[in-house]
């Protein structure tokens, strides 16, 4: 039985939730799951890798890997792989996984799929599988007979596993050799945009659309969403014209979500967007056209302008 490597990302001090789905996605193959620990003063997070589903971590600290750069992240991690004769690696799809695997899977000679959503063992081998056009199309990979397997899984691909504090594992130290032109780049300085919304934990989301008209209109949106303690997502037309900021957008370029409730306003439902929400348990869609995709999809439809349908709306609440 082969042993899955999963190379964390630990941002901030912290381990990303897509590394844990990533855990959890390694451990439903049925396989022995290591953790890989890059950065600086890492250890004590190698608890935290255990109790989510890892068997070992090893964990690598130097002032070269406090922060992502290519370079050295990708020489410990060959190393790592190398020394750990790993045939399945996994990463998240994140902008350090992304950009690592591709690097990675070209110096071991290895398969590469980015984005996955889903993994299996079938016919002996590890497969990852891709979703695309509106989930109409499904493609399982494997590496070729004899190379090894690296991919990034997507956020919401796998269901993170309750920690676990009484599950036990082995935690090494790597040693960490890197050359001068190992260390040339190094990171100055990392500014983060305060997040103004948590999208992902929601139970009601209302989403506002191009449809909305204007920026002064989205008082009747933040209305709704208070009445209903819902969080507001957007259309990338809504964030493209700077009436809500990047975070808020959902879609193929912003936040796959699946809230109890998800109300569209003035969403027209294209599918870069349809495919952030489509998973939502119950959607309403409001919208003037009743023929909008969004309304065709959506599970109660309310055709009519939203400025007058939302306050009779929330006329009617409790």
């Amino acid at each position: 039985m082969s042993t899955t490597l999963v190379i964390a990302h630990v941002l901030d001090g912290h381990i990303t939730d897509v590394t844990l789905q990533a855990v959890a996605q390694a451990r439903a193959l049925g396989q022995p799951v290591h953790g890989l620990l890059m950065g600086q003063g890492v250890a004590a997070l190698a608890s935290s890798l255990i109790a989510a589903g890892c068997d070992a971590v090893q964990v690598a600290e130097d002032d070269a890997l406090k922060a992502y750069v290519s370079t050295p992240y990708l020489r410990v991690a060959q190393a790592v792989v190398q020394s750990g004769g790993y045939t399945v690696i996994l990463l998240p799809a994140s902008t350090m996984g992304n950009d690592l695997a591709p690097l990675l899977a070209a110096k071991l000679g290895a398969a590469c799929v980015l984005d996955a959503d889903g993994a299996r063992v079938a016919n002996g081998a590890v497969q990852l599988r891709r979703t695309e056009f509106d989930r109409k199309v499904a493609t399982w990979m494997n590496a070729a007979t004899g190379k090894a397997l690296v991919g990034t899984l997507k956020d919401g691909a796998a269901e993170t596993i309750a920690p676990d504090a009484a599950r036990t594992g082995s935690v090494t130290t790597v040693a960490v050799s890197l050359s001068e032109a190992d260390r040339k780049a190094r990171v100055l300085s990392r500014d983060v945009a305060k997040q103004s919304v948590n999208l992902k934990g929601a139970r009601i989301i209302v989403g506002a659309g191009a449809g909305v008209g204007n920026k002064d209109n989205f008082s009747k949106i933040r209305d709704l969403a208070d009445k209903l303690g819902a969080q507001i997502g957007a259309t990338r037309a809504v964030v493209d014209a700077g009436w809500l900021p990047a975070d808020h957008q959902i879609g193929q370029t912003g936040a796959t979500v699946r809230p109890d409730l998800y109300i569209g306003c003035g969403i027209s439902g294209a599918v870069q967007h349809w495919v952030g929400m489509m998973d939502s348990r119950t959607i309403v869609a409001i919208n003037s056209d009743k023929n909008a995709p969004l309304m065709k999809r959506a599970h109660y439809r309310i055709a009519g302008d939203l400025n007058a349908v939302i306050p009779k709306l929330i006329k009617l609440m409790p």
